[in-house]
């Protein structure tokens, strides 16, 4: 019998291989290695958290938050440590969006003639 895990795992292995993720470990190294930059990206990722909270909880964005958002969205378009990595990160999830679409190819073939 197959063990589909010692598949995923090895598909982990190689993923770090591919240019793409070379490419966003170097642009994260960039980031990382900037104070300026990784203090931008922490408060990006505090937002973005913030934003999914309350929408998750069915709430609309206030007046302020929307504000705050639309302030950091320009900050993070003037640095072009994090406009590089969110850039390459884009490149690796274009690839792990083919490679799913190719894992799950088997799946969506079974239901073929019933979504017809």
């Amino acid at each position: 019998m197959v063990n589909i895990y010692d598949s995923a795992n090895q598909l982990a292995a190689d993923l770090q291989k591919v240019d793409e993720f070379k490419a966003l470990e170097q642009a994260v190294e960039g980031v990382k290695g900037n104070a300026d930059s990784s203090a931008l990206f922490a408060e990006m990722n505090k937002m973005q958290t913030e934003i999914i909270d309350t929408q998750s909880q069915g709430k609309e964005l206030s007046k302020e938050q929307q504000a705050s958002y639309q302030q950091l969205n320009e900050r993070l378009q003037k640095d072009p440590l994090i406009m590089k990595l969110l850039q390459t990160e884009q490149g690796l999830y274009k690839t792990l969006d083919e490679v799913q679409k190719a894992i799950t190819k088997p799946v969506n073939d079974l239901y073929e003639g019933l979504r017809d």
